[in-house]
């Protein structure tokens, strides 16, 4: 079955592009948000791994997953729906 999307024809396998999504740091606090489809963690100026806590969109509403040894300008394919703390630079919420 083809996928149509922004203004493409896509077959069944491929990637679809994103559409839309907003970046989270640290420092906004919890967010919670509707599912997403990924997750882009920015890289920092300083050597060394990140870690950020996730709750995925299976998940109960108190549990967070804690994802260390991060390395920055990484796509993580998660259904996230919360970002709560960490020491990454950033994450880019993508849809």
């Amino acid at each position: 079955m083809d996928i149509r999307a922004f203004g493409s024809v896509y077959g069944q396998t491929p990637i679809l592009p994103y559409a839309s999504g907003f970046v989270w740091v640290p420092s906004d606090g919890q967010k919670t948000f509707p599912t997403c489809r990924s997750l882009f963690v920015e890289s920092k100026s300083t050597p060394g791994t990140d870690d950020v806590y996730v709750r995925l969109n299976d998940m109960g509403e108190n549990q967070f997953i804690h994802i260390e040894n991060v390395d920055g300008n990484i796509e993580l394919p998660f259904g996230a729906v919360t970002l709560s703390g960490g020491s990454v630079n950033g994450v880019v919420v993508l849809y």
